[in-house]
């Protein structure tokens, strides 16, 4: 049965009250001192007492992202609550001890030589492809005590600035004038104030970015201060203690990419700015708009432009049935079990996120719904991330999730099935083209952007190491901006603040390049499918079963996609060039 409006998601799965969290935090406790008993067992270690120290590990790591999970999604309902704030900040001392205490076990495993630990593999084979993941690291890591005094420093250091950074920006308003109303303002929230972005207005959209860009720049000082400070923190232990040799390579060890291929990605990406710089050209005139920065995701007409969260909610539904059955069963896991937050609350954390703490679990969805068809998308996307989480349901919990430039997968091709069924089910042909353009718009924000974001991080890094002010960070901004868009797009002076509102860049640097990644497979896949039908969907759906348990590009060769290759890469923008011929003819 269809949620009739936005619902909001029950958290008693997690734990029925604060007592039941507590006590949880105690049986945690419990179990990491017991855990402590292995150190002394070590020397004599053997598959077996390995398999049984990989058991533990997992069952403890449960109990964790399980309190984590309701730490965080307690803060993400309303990031204003004083006893959620401190329940994110209790248990984030409470992990760091519990890590410590727990560090043993890596540090040993990653001393050892490949000959010992390869003997010493456990039989049960997800368990094994985990430890050889950890030893990989051998090279970046201190000494014992060392990574310890890190944990300690990340709770009150680098992790409370970005907490500071949400806690700040969330409380945002916005004084918003209708101007078909005389002296009524109202404030906003700045989830409220994003989704005009795209209204069919053009003063509405300029209206609204400036508010944006005025507030972040008002408040640059201070959240540019918790940028470079965050920056900082990362280059000191990565750079100078860990011996990564640039800041992004630890983003792509951990993605299980090398920084040949994530460089050589980024490349293809730049160089191919001409492919939307002429999108964009072409649709600031097809709709009577400047060639500015405001006007990106100015809508093409469309009768329909407020949807009830009901029918978007059968739309993405029997989108995922006519692909695959088993994906809507999945994603229908979410509405049941009352996992999902959609409705706008005053303090709710903006944006949107879909996570699965465990294995066996159903995942939470948490979006902010104001009706727009981008919410529509938002839906199909995070619920693609449910699915994806659940057809890896059989994985444990260290392979449950796979890397960063995979997880975007499911999500957007979930969003592809959507914008393709839609455009199948109308003849009319100014949907077509407002379906169309809202998949370039997407496609734009998910590939170009992100991508830029990403080269625009790699120099905000390097400037802040060569001692250079938050104003200089602005400027790069600004160069960044006019290398992406070209001379002919106008770019407002406040334009050059946005980053100051990406908040990737403050709480996983260098993620967002997944993202372009992952879009630009996404059509790689889709083409695959429209030429194999029900073929595909059985070899996708196992490609998503593996979770993280195998390295992304055997994955993706299995697929038929070699990430090496520029051609790969080369050939979603020739995709994207089809398309966008195919708008404009109609």
């Amino acid at each position: 049965m269809p949620a009739p409006t936005p619902p909001e998601w029950d958290l008693t799965p997690l734990f029925a009250n604060e007592k039941t969290f507590h006590a949880a935090l105690q049986r945690i406790e419990a179990r990491v001192d017991a855990f402590q008993k292995y150190q002394k067992k070590l020397p004599h270690a053997t598959r077996a007492l390995i398999q049984e120290i990989m058991e533990e590990k997992e069952a403890l790591g449960n109990e964790m992202s399980r309190a984590g999970a309701y730490a965080a999604l307690s803060f993400a309902q309303n990031t204003q609550d004083e006893h959620a704030k401190t329940r994110e900040s209790v248990l984030g001392r409470k992990s760091m001890q519990w890590r410590n205490k727990t560090l043993f076990f890596s540090m040993w495993w990653k001393s050892l030589d490949e000959k010992k630990m390869n003997a010493l593999l456990p039989p049960n084979k997800e368990y094994a492809f985990t430890l050889k993941e950890m030893h990989k690291y051998r090279h970046y890591t201190l000494s014992e005590a060392e990574e310890k005094i890190i944990n300690i420093k990340d709770s009150t250091g680098g992790d409370a600035l970005v907490t500071l950074y949400d806690v700040i920006t969330n409380a945002f308003t916005y004084e918003w004038k209708n101007s078909t109303e005389k002296e009524k303002i109202q404030k906003i929230s700045e989830e409220e104030l994003r989704a005009k972005f795209s209204n069919p207005h053009a003063e509405t959209r300029k209206r609204a970015y400036d508010l944006l860009w005025e507030k972040y720049a008002e408040h640059q000082p201070v959240l540019g201060e918790i940028y470079r400070n965050t920056a900082l923190d990362m280059w000191n232990e990565g750079i100078a203690l860990r011996k990564y040799e640039k800041p992004i390579s630890m983003r792509n060890k951990a993605n299980d990419l090398d920084d040949e291929m994530v460089e050589a990605f980024l490349n293809v990406c730049k160089n191919e700015v001409e492919v939307f710089q002429d999108y964009h050209a072409w649709k600031a005139k097809e709709l009577h708009v400047p060639l500015e920065r405001y006007h990106l995701y100015a809508p093409f007409d469309m009768p329909k432009s407020e949807w009830s969260f009901e029918d978007a909610q059968k739309t993405v539904m029997n989108t995922l049935e006519d692909f695959s059955p088993r994906f809507r069963k999945e994603a229908e896991r979410v509405i049941v079990e009352k996992r999902l937050d959609a409705k706008l609350r005053p303090g709710k954390q903006s944006g949107a996120f879909c996570m699965g703490h465990s294995p066996r679990e159903t995942s939470y969805v948490m979006m902010n719904w104001s009706g727009r068809l981008r919410d529509v998308s938002t839906l199909a996307h995070e619920l693609g991330h449910a699915v994806h989480n659940h057809l890896a349901s059989e994985r444990t919990l260290f392979t449950h999730h796979a890397g960063l430039p995979l997880a975007e997968t499911a999500s957007t091709f979930a969003e592809m099935l959507l914008s393709e069924k839609m455009m199948s089910e109308t003849r009319d042909e100014n949907v077509k083209k407002y379906l169309l353009g809202h998949q370039l718009d997407d496609a734009y924000a998910t590939i170009q952007r992100q991508a830029f974001f990403s080269l625009f991080e790699q120099d905000a890094f390097d400037l802040i190491h060569a001692g250079k002010t938050i104003p200089d960070l602005t400027e790069a901004y600004r160069e960044n901006l006019r290398t992406q868009f070209g001379k002919k797009m106008k770019m407002p002076e406040k334009s050059a603040h946005e980053w100051l509102v990406i908040p990737h860049f403050f709480h996983s640097p260098f993620y967002v390049y997944a993202y372009a990644f992952g879009q630009l497979l996404v059509y790689a896949f889709f083409e695959q499918y429209q030429r194999e039908g029900k073929d595909f969907v059985k070899r996708y759906e196992k490609f998503l079963s593996y979770g993280g348990s195998e390295h992304p590009e055997k994955m993706l060769l299995e697929m038929g996609f070699d990430p090496r290759k520029k051609k790969s890469w080369k050939d979603g923008y020739r995709l994207l060039e089809k398309k966008i011929r195919e708008i404009k003819k109609i």
